[in-house]
């Protein structure tokens, strides 16, 4: 959040606590008490977070590329290849 933005608290007519996050802040939140409006501020990003993520596919392909550049890469293979012959070496020398 910017230093120069705070957050806006309102006290409602018919009691009750409204927050946003600022001014033009398109959230709000309200509650009885302030604890509770703070929380419905926080589900209500929360919700609109979760809407926007969409499917898993991008992740899906994230975790993939990251997988094959994980056995694809040649240092990665030669440092699981040193671990392996120490490791039987290693269990030779036992």
């Amino acid at each position: 959040m910017d230093p120069q933005q705070k957050p806006v608290l309102e006290i409602l007519h018919g009691g009750g606590y409204r927050i946003r996050l600022n001014a033009n802040s398109p959230f709000s939140g309200s509650g009885p008490t302030l604890h509770a409006a703070i929380a419905d501020l926080g589900a209500v990003i929360a919700k609109t977070y979760d809407a926007e993520k969409g499917d898993d596919s991008l992740q899906a392909q994230t975790a993939a590329r990251q997988t094959d550049i994980l056995a694809n890469d040649p240092f990665i293979r030669g440092g699981q290849l040193q671990h392996t012959v120490l490791l039987a070496a290693a269990f030779g020398l036992m």
